[in-house]
Order: C-alpha cells, then sequence, then structure tokens
C-alpha cells in the first residue's frame, strides 16, 4: 500500500492524522517476531528487565484478572535492547509527519512496546504531556505504530478531535495522576481510529485519547515512538535504565 501525503493543516486542527501502510506485510510480521522476541527475553529475566515492564495485573479490574497476572503489557524503552526497533525509529516513512509538524530535524524522545494481548487492559482516558511527562518539553509528536490489526474489538485507539486546541491540561480523576476526570471529557465527541497492521496514527501530546480493553482472541501490538526538533538538544536521555552485567 502507498503511504499517502501527510496533511498538516489538517493535523494541526484535529490533533491527530492516520497515515497507511508505513509497513508492509512482511516488515509487520518481522516486527511481530521482534516483539516475540523481547517479550521472552523480559520474561525470562524479570530481575534485570523489570524496571522496564508493566504488568496487566496492575491494571485490571478483579473480575478481569484471571490468568492475567504475570502477562506484560508493556515494555519501555525497546530502542535499547533492539537493534530492529532501533532502526524503525528513524525510518523516513515514521518521522516525515514529526519533521512537518517541527520544521526540523528529529529526535527520538520516547520509545515503547504496548501489546495489549487478549485480555489485556484498558489505557483510560489521557493526554500524553500532562499525564505523563510535565517536566519536559511539550514539543511532541508520537507516531503510534499497529503490529497488528486493531478494531473495536481489541482496543483500537478512540480519540477526541481538536480537543488539543488550546493546550488544555485536564484534572486527574481522584487522587490519581495519569487518567483524566471523565466528568471533564465529552465522551460523545470520541471517534474510534480502526487500523491495520502497518499502518500509523500520529497525535499530539494534548490530545485525549484512549484503548479499550482486549476482548479478542488476537493481540494489539503496536510499537510507540515519541518525537520532539533536533533544535532542543538533549531532552530525556535519562529514560534508559541501567542494564546490568549480566546482559551480554
Amino acid at each position: 500500500m502507498t503511504q499517502g501525503p501527510f496533511d498538516l493543516a489538517d493535523y494541526r486542527e484535529r490533533g491527530f492524522a492516520v497515515l497507511r501502510g508505513v509497513l508492509d506485510e512482511s516488515e509487520c510480521e518481522e516486527a511481530r517476531l521482534e516483539s516475540d522476541r523481547l517479550m521472552w527475553l523480559c520474561d525470562a529475566d524479570r530481575e534485570t528487565y523489570g524496571p522496564r515492564l508493566e504488568l496487566e495485573v496492575d491494571h485490571l479490574t478483579p473480575e478481569d484478572r484471571r490468568h492475567m497476572d504475570r502477562v506484560i503489557r508493556k515494555i519501555e524503552p525497546i530502542s535499547d535492547i533492539s537493534d530492529f526497533f532501533r532502526q524503525m525509529a528513524i525510518r523516513e516513512t515514521i518521522t516525515r509527519p514529526a519533521r512537518a509538524v517541527f520544521d526540523d530535524d528529529v529526535r527520538l524522545f520516547e520509545d515503547k512496546l504496548n501489546l495489549k494481548l487478549p485480555g489485556g487492559s484498558p489505557y483510560p482516558w489521557h493526554q500524553d504531556w500532562p499525564c505523563c511527562w510535565r517536566a519536559q518539553t511539550d514539543e511532541l509528536i508520537t507516531c503510534f505504530v499497529y503490529l497488528d490489526d486493531a478494531d473495536l474489538t481489541n482496543g483500537c485507539l478512540h480519540v477526541i478531535p481538536g480537543s488539543h486546541q488550546g493546550r488544555p491540561i485536564h484534572p486527574f480523576k481522584g487522587n490519581g495522576h495519569f487518567e483524566v476526570d471523565p466528568s471533564t471529557v465529552d465522551a460523545s465527541l470520541a471517534v474510534p481510529v480502526p487500523l491495520a497492521a502497518g499502518d500509523m496514527i500520529v497525535f499530539d501530546p494534548y490530545l485525549l485519547h484512549f484503548s479499550d480493553l482486549n476482548r479478542g482472541t488476537v493481540p494489539r501490538r503496536a510499537i510507540i515512538y515519541t518525537y520532539y526538533p533536533a533544535r532542543l538538544g538533549s531532552v530525556n536521555q535519562d529514560r534508559f535504565p541501567s542494564l546490568t552485567d549480566q546482559i551480554s
């Protein structure tokens, strides 16, 4: 599939854009195999890789936790343990929207592998910058590349178009520091963004978005790269945990 043009004006208005076919099917299969390798690597040595793992059990309701107690939800970062995903982070088809937004070359701010295997937990309504980074720059764009087909059954993203306008910061739910207070979100404005494996959605750090529980029988894996403009110099360079000498 040929990747279409990136509409910068539309991105600025809606806060997100979809680009089809940034990976072809053979590249998706390579990425899925590398995802499996990383899952095995991290699962086999949780003492070493534990600091970069997030587990499903911490995010599921009691009734959804059955058989999910040791299932990995997210691996972050990954580019220091995966040459495949490190090289993917600099691909022109993936970085092109970010370079257009910033009118500059880009550097990698954050990288992670979201797994959302069958039974995998939802990510509640949130905004990436207020909920995750605050102390860092908000000159950011996230490039979210699906490795599997993503639909309403297995937990595709939902977004509220235009919710980034004016850079609002929604209050958190209760005493939390991630989930946006749902009473401040007009969920009637939300639109699902189902995409095929190899497609990419890019979005602004203030855009309201969430993904639901994976109620299906197939994974909804995605590689997620967040970029910032190169003119800012070194930003968030301490995101990689120290690796022990046990790693060859």
